[in-house]
């Protein structure tokens, strides 16, 4: 039976585990990594990690879900603090969502592993739609900011359309040489700034 801790103890050892998660699921993949592994390095008894999360899927998906709510803060953060013409603040905000994209180990994992289908297989649809939810959320508050920016109606649809172009791009740069990406990722820019400033 695992040991009861105390909520100073639980925050601990919780932060523990999703940094020894993402450790490990770098270096070998969802499939791959051991709860046993990430026991060994946090020095809990494996009973303990199932009381703080029912699967390593489901520590796989909360890692993802706190970085996209920092993501997310940081898209926001952009809108707000840039005082920029119209096209340079899509062009910026492009540039945000790409870097974030190229750079995030957790999206990288997901987007060059073909994980995706595996974990819907082990949590269930319903946990994605919840995720597409909170993404179509998301976007009507950032369409509400820039609409304000700028007075003028930016549309949800159109931002999140965009972002998934700017996501299936980014996920194809493995399968591309760099002279086939670069003018492939200027090309989505140029789209992304038109249909953000309406000049299209």
């Amino acid at each position: 039976m695992p040991k009861a801790f105390d909520e100073t103890e639980k925050q601990k050892i919780r932060a523990a585990i999703l940094a020894a998660g993402l450790r490990h699921f770098e270096r070998a993949g969802i499939r791959a990594a051991r709860v046993d592994d990430i026991c060994r390095d946090v020095g809990i008894a494996k009973g303990s990690f199932y009381a703080f999360f029912t699967s390593k899927e489901e520590l796989f998906m909360t890692i993802v879900e706190e970085r996209e709510l920092q993501h997310k803060a940081d898209m926001l953060a952009y809108l707000g603090r840039s005082a920029a013409t119209q096209q340079e603040r899509a062009a910026g905000f492009f540039d945000l969502i790409l870097g974030k994209m190229e750079t995030d180990p957790v999206l990288n994992l997901v987007l060059s592993s073909g994980e995706i289908p595996h974990l819907i297989r082990k949590l269930g649809p319903e946990r994605f739609a919840a995720g597409q939810l909170e993404d179509r959320r998301f976007a009507a508050d950032a369409a509400g900011q820039w609409g304000r920016i700028e007075h003028r109606a930016v549309n949800a649809d159109d931002l999140i359309g965009l972002m998934t172009i700017v996501l299936c791009v980014a996920s194809q740069r493995r399968q591309m040489t760099t002279e086939q990406y670069a003018p492939t990722v200027a090309l989505t820019r140029e789209l992304f700034v038109a249909r953000m400033t309406g000049s299209h």
